[in-house]
This record gives structure tokens, C-alpha cells and sequence, in this order.
């Protein structure tokens, strides 16, 4: 197996990072960015890492909806953004959005955050809008339970499992900051934990969503709204 060291003179050698940065994940922030627009360089970078077949699949698909880094107006993405999205129809993302809701709370049960389920418990109504979405608030006060839920509980659900490889936590910095992404980020190691519960890929409705340039809104607790992007004859 391939060990935490290894892989990361591994990346530090296909991303040509400088020498002198530690063993840290945060040595790898932007790694992933070093091989836009389409994934070449990262071939056999997860050898001998548990389910690398699998995570390697994941990031191909991260590139294909990505695509092209550069931005219209000039200069280039920090981030993976979808500028392109495939068209998808109103009732697909209420489907998917039931469905990536329903694998949360099963996945909140299962590792035991007995307060994300019970919230994912009520079944909160999924509304399907088009154009740009509102921000969240800002302000603690100004935030429902479903909301403070989503962004301090879910993002730290699969960190109750034991992952596969030690090689996870070298990682996840360098995952979250493909979009500064939470959800994203746990779709796409999601292979280096799936050993611990008996869920079947939970993060992958929500994948489909972000891959079409779908954002979620939560300013109640009994609603989550879903933005589509806004389509110009």
C-alpha cells in the first residue's frame, strides 16, 4: 500500500511543488488546479492507495464538468467552476434533490448525529427556482438550525468513519479547495471512506447538481431551495 509519504512526493512531483513545503495538507492547496484544463499528469497518482481506481474515475469526472479554466473576460479560475453547464429539467433537480437529501439524513442516522437527521427528519420541501441565488446570512442569529446544520455538521459527517488510508486527511485540503466545497469535496474521497457505512454513495445526487450548475439556498428549515442557471433564448 502506498503510504502517506509516498503519495505526497508523488504529487509533489507531478505538481512540481517546491521542495522546502512540509508533509502537510495544506502544502496541497491548488494541487489539483496544476492540471486543468483536463486531468492529464494525474495518471497513476493513486497507485497502490486504496479504491485509486475509484478516485481517480471521480476526478475525471470533476474536469469533464469544469472544463476549460479560462474565464471570458480573461485570466484564469482559481476554483473549478461549471461555466457550461449540460441543460437539466426541473423535475430532475427536484429528484436528485430528494434523493441527496434522503442519503444525508440516512447518513447523519447511520454515524449517529442524531441532530442533522432529526432536522433531514422533517423532510424539509425542496423548491426548484431559476436565476442567481440570494447569499445566506452572515449573522449567527440570522441562520435556521437546518442552515447552521449544513454548513458545521454535514461537512464534518465522514469524518466519524476511519478512513482507508492515512493518505485522507493529507488530502482533504486539497479536495475542499477544488471549490471551497464541502459536499464536492466528500463526493470525491468519498471511495476512501465508503467501507463505513452501508450507504451508497451519498454525495453523488448532490455531484450531479453542482455538475450542472445547480446551488442550494436553506433560509428555513421546513424549505431548501435549488437555483437553476437561468437559460437566454
Amino acid at each position: 500500500m502506498t503510504t502517506r509519504t509516498e503519495l505526497f512526493e508523488r504529487c509533489r512531483e507531478a505538481a512540481r511543488i517546491d521542495p522546502e513545503l512540509p508533509e502537510e495538507p495544506d502544502s496541497l492547496i491548488g494541487f489539483f488546479q496544476t492540471f486543468r484544463p483536463d486531468g492529464r499528469g494525474l495518471e497513476g497518482l493513486f497507485d497502490g492507495v486504496p479504491s485509486g481506481d475509484d478516485l481517480h474515475r471521480r476526478l475525471e469526472r470533476l474536469f469533464e464538468a469544469a472544463g476549460d479554466d479560462r474565464r471570458p473576460e480573461g485570466g484564469r479560475d482559481a476554483y473549478f467552476i461549471v461555466r457550461r453547464a449540460r441543460l437539466i429539467g426541473p423535475k430532475q433537480v427536484e429528484r436528485l434533490a430528494q434523493q441527496w437529501l434522503e442519503q444525508l439524513r440516512l447518513l447523519a442516522s447511520e454515524l449517529d448525529d442524531r441532530e442533522t437527521a432529526r432536522l433531514l427528519d422533517r423532510g424539509p420541501a425542496v423548491r426548484v427556482l431559476e436565476g442567481i441565488p440570494p447569499k445566506h446570512p452572515k449573522r449567527p442569529e440570522e441562520k435556521v438550525p437546518l442552515l447552521v446544520a449544513f454548513e458545521e455538521r454535514v461537512p464534518r459527517l465522514i469524518e466519524r468513519i476511519e478512513p482507508k488510508s492515512d493518505s485522507a486527511d493529507l488530502l482533504r485540503q486539497a479536495y475542499y479547495f477544488v471549490h471551497c466545497d464541502a459536499m464536492l469535496r466528500d463526493f470525491l474521497m468519498w471511495p476512501l471512506y465508503s467501507h463505513g457505512v452501508e450507504i451508497d454513495d451519498p454525495f453523488g445526487p448532490y455531484f450531479e447538481l453542482w455538475a450542472h450548475g445547480i446551488k442550494y439556498r436553506i433560509f428555513q428549515d421546513s424549505q431548501i431551495d435549488f437555483y437553476m442557471p437561468r437559460v437566454f433564448a
